[in-house]
């Protein structure tokens, strides 16, 4: 499978969909075979983990991956983009 990741990090600001928190989504380069990947910087050691189907935990008001006390929500517009432009890792 070809893969693709982007050129250069950027960063996204913007509050969220449901939350009306304010966040920052880094979208940065990612080593070949590594996965989209998602990590939670506001928590202890910055935990990280691949966007996989078996990490959805809920998809009532938007695509959650879970996976302990780690979560990330409303993924799939992002998830869209990535796949949208070929972008892999």
């Amino acid at each position: 499978m070809k893969q693709a990741t982007i050129r250069q990090s950027f960063t996204l600001t913007g509050k969220g969909l449901h939350t009306g928190v304010v966040i920052n989504a880094t979208l940065r380069p990612a080593e070949t075979d590594s996965g989209i990947r998602f990590a939670r910087t506001d928590m202890p050691d910055s935990p990280a983990y691949q966007a996989l189907s078996d990490y959805v935990g809920a998809t009532s008001r938007g695509t959650v991956l879970e996976r302990g006390s780690w979560q990330v929500s409303t993924i799939e517009h992002l998830m869209a983009a990535l796949y949208a432009f070929g972008i892999t890792n």
